[in-house]
């Protein structure tokens, strides 16, 4: 086996195994480094993306489980909203054969993949970064002129590479339910549960259902608790087996580059505060992490400056996206039940949700501004008498 490469990706989730194919294609030697194995992939999200990650990513037909033209919003009281559009707005995945597919382009352009592989230690050693992890008991080390941390949450790696961490994370719960009488995805506002909290039940065949939360804490807990409410208890067929539970961060580090490395998806904060979802902004990261390393590759200089070009090259693409989406969380988070009430209601009655959803401006995986557009125009209704907006009207 060769120890020495151009590059080495830690982890062969969606955006690390888009970052090494595309390395790979131009000629790069690449590792590409997993802990889980192909056949033991399970999925962390549930996988609800738009047509622009589609067309980015070349998802195989198959991968897709379904399409979605329409959802409905529920407050905690149970007032509903119902939003739809004759153009198809989401699509569903297989995430688990999303994953499986991408490593094996990664693969098929040449990068060679290490499955098993527990990564331990990171470090500099001269020009070249060392990279030393466990396979199967034996240790095994290999040699990279760059690396690219796509490990999800890993703060300890972060270290060791010179990489600040996110500052503020969330907890999100993902499962797969049997359920009756779930057409098409229900957003489920929950500030009667946790400040800040949502759920939502996404249909993906016949009487199954994926479930999923996102929160500030205890995830999975709050799940078994939205499962047994009043509305959604009825419509279970059968308990999940379990609940996978992971952080979510919504901040962005200071720095996601250092000499010669730099930090892509979870790793990097490149996610979508208002929904947990970082399939998008983590490919989207991945091409200009690819790009600029690609470059820095050919010129020998894999420098700090040469490396913030791929800072300054994804901020462009999702920096306002991500403001604007911590924005209109740090919003809800401070919203009250009945507060939340009254904003469906409103949307509901004005018809505002419909009218911006179908508007030539919304994109699922750039929904921000038509969000916060939605919020603004709501927000004035959902005040009575001497309420204030304020973070202690969420508690």
């Amino acid at each position: 086996m060769n120890r020495n490469y151009d590059v080495a990706v830690i982890g062969a989730g969606p955006a690390g195994s888009y970052a090494a194919s595309l390395l790979a294609a131009t000629g790069h030697r690449v590792l590409l480094l997993e802990q889980t194995r192909a056949d033991a992939v399970a999925p962390g999200c549930t996988g609800v993306v738009g047509a622009p990650y589609v067309d980015l990513v070349g998802v195989d037909s198959d991968v897709i489980l379904t399409e979605a033209r329409s959802a409905t919003f529920l407050s905690p009281s149970g007032a509903s909203m119902r939003v739809t559009s004759p153009e198809i707005q989401a699509y569903v995945l297989d995430r688990a054969l999303l994953e499986q597919r991408l490593r094996r382009r990664a693969v098929a352009a040449g990068a060679e993949l290490r499955e098993g592989m527990l990564v331990t230690r990171v470090a500099r050693a001269g020009d070249t970064v060392e990279v030393v992890g466990l396979c199967e008991g034996a240790a095994e080390r290999y040699s990279c002129r760059a690396l690219i941390l796509a490990a999800g949450v890993s703060p300890g790696l972060s270290r060791q590479v010179g990489l600040p961490a996110s500052g503020r994370f969330l907890v999100g719960a993902h499962t797969e339910v049997e359920m009756d009488g779930v057409p098409e995805t229900e957003v489920h506002f929950l500030p009667d549960l946790a400040p800040g909290a949502f759920a939502w039940l996404v249909p993906v065949g016949a009487r199954r259902v994926r479930v999923g939360v996102l929160c500030a804490r205890a995830a999975a807990r709050l799940t078994g608790r939205f499962l047994d409410r009043s509305g959604v208890r009825e419509r279970l067929v059968a308990l999940p087996g379990s609940i996978v539970q992971r952080p979510v961060p919504v901040s962005v580090p200071r720095r996601t580059y250092s000499y010669g490395v730099v930090a892509v998806g979870d790793a990097a904060g490149q996610v979508k505060p208002t929904t947990g979802g970082g399939l998008y902004f983590g490919a989207i990261a991945a091409r200009a992490a690819a790009e600029v390393v690609g470059r820095a590759l050919e010129s020998g200089d894999l420098s700090p400056c040469a490396l913030s070009e791929y800072e300054r090259s994804w901020k462009s693409a999702l920096g306002r996206e991500l403001r604007r989406g911590a924005f209109a969380r740090g919003i809800y988070t401070r919203l009250s039940p009945g507060q939340v009430d009254r904003i469906i209601a409103r949307a509901e009655r004005t018809g505002v949700a419909d009218m911006l959803l179908n508007s030539r401006s919304f994109s699922f995986d750039r929904h921000s501004a038509t969000l916060l557009s939605g919020l603004l125009r709501c927000l004035p209704g959902a005040f009575r008498g001497s309420e204030v907006f304020t973070e202690e009207a969420g508690e």
